[in-house]
């Protein structure tokens, strides 16, 4: 029950319009109408035989627009509420390496740093190829670290020893067992983000999931604060497995999400209003919680121009719009996609509570006629 990311959907859009008023001060436009949205979410839920769809769009400086809809659960006919919470699997990624950021900003952590630095006093006999390794390296995958497996999965489901020793243990492990595999190479792995999220335990002597709310989700001046946990939802949409075809809820227990150990790379839910107002800013250039070196940092492909993933974000470009930022998470049992324009200070969200071929194709038609609506509106 690995986390995942599947293949980035990058996007056309365009601009949005401000409505001006001569007596009053500029107000912006919605970036898609309430109704059009509704409407969207409604026809892909029924077309395509989903459980529950969200969707939201946010232009910085305006509000969100979120729309729902289907019910909780296979076997409920209790309404998804637009404020209802949502698993964002591997899409959590991207918040774990703006954390880093932070604690680079406030002089704890370095940009640079080698994996075996941050590890020097906790684990022994690091096998001496991680000094070529960097914290970068980690959070764009080309570490060379490989794949955790079942076998972990299975153990930490298991294990209810601390988070932070549960996670030093794996670095332990991984540091010491043998030379990272071909660093440089581009290959996802979950266990790139749990390495870092133990550097972040090092570094601030918190659980990571202490560290991220302190540094983020809860942070002065965010309006993003409300909803967030980690884990399964205890309340609004429950994910699903498939069972000879059956869509069968998996619940709200410790078998409805990986193991918490996995955390860093995988494990936050939030309603999509909350998500949509974290999410801006990354593209908003008065950012609260980043400065504009952070930014660029966080969003550059690594290790040069010429890869197609930053930290945390698949990267490409549409033309017209300059670069865009997406990236698709799921538990097997939810799907998640978040997306950034940045040229347009727009991004997107489009989740469900199941995870198949038809849900993957379900939410690429919902981010499609949301990316026609946007481009639409500019011309």
């Amino acid at each position: 029950m690995a986390g995942r990311s599947l293949p980035f959907q990058f996007v056309k859009a365009a601009a949005l319009s401000a409505a001006f008023s001569l007596f009053a001060s500029p107000v912006l436009a919605a970036p898609v109408a309430p109704a059009w949205l509704d409407e969207q979410v409604e026809q892909i839920h029924e077309e395509y035989g989903l459980i529950a769809l969200g969707a939201g769009v946010l232009k910085v400086g305006g509000e969100p627009v979120v729309a729902a809809a289907g019910t909780e659960s296979s076997n409920s006919n209790t309404p998804v509420a637009k404020g209802a919470s949502w698993h964002i699997g591997s899409n959590t990624k991207a918040l774990t390496a703006l954390l880093y950021g932070r604690l680079v900003e406030q002089g704890v952590a370095e940009w640079g740093t080698s994996v075996a630095s941050l590890f020097d006093d906790e684990v022994n006999s690091i096998d001496p190829a991680w000094d070529e390794v960097t914290i970068e390296d980690l959070f764009a995958h080309r570490s060379g670290a490989g794949q955790i497996g079942p076998v972990w999965l299975l153990s930490r489901a298991s294990d209810e020893s601390p988070l932070t020793e549960q996670r030093l243990a794996t670095v332990r492990a991984r540091l010491a067992e043998r030379p990272p595999g071909e660093t440089g190479a581009f290959e996802y792995s979950n266990l790139n983000y749990i390495i870092a999220g133990s550097a972040i335990e090092v570094i601030t002597g918190l659980r990571w999931e202490e560290a991220i709310r302190e540094h983020i989700f809860e942070t002065e001046g965010g309006d993003w604060a409300d909803g967030w946990g980690f884990g399964a939802p205890q309340s609004g949409p429950i994910g699903h497995n498939t069972v000879f075809g059956f869509k069968v809820a998996a619940g709200r227990g410790s078998g409805a999400d990986n193991p918490p150990a996995l955390g860093p790379a995988g494990t936050a839910h939030a309603p999509i209003k909350s998500h949509l107002r974290l999410l801006a800013q990354f593209v908003d250039e008065r950012s609260t919680i980043m400065t504009e070196a952070t930014r660029q940092k966080l969003l550059a492909p690594w290790p040069d121009q010429q890869a197609d993933y930053a930290m945390g974000w698949g990267v490409g470009t549409r033309e017209g719009l300059g670069g865009i930022y997406a990236h698709r998470g799921s538990n097997t049992m939810w799907l998640s996609h978040v997306e950034l324009v940045p040229q347009e200070d727009t991004v997107l969200i489009v989740n469900t509570n199941l995870y198949t071929d038809t849900s993957i194709e379900a939410v690429g038609a919902l981010v499609s006629a949301i990316e026609a609506q946007l481009a639409a509106s500019a011309d």
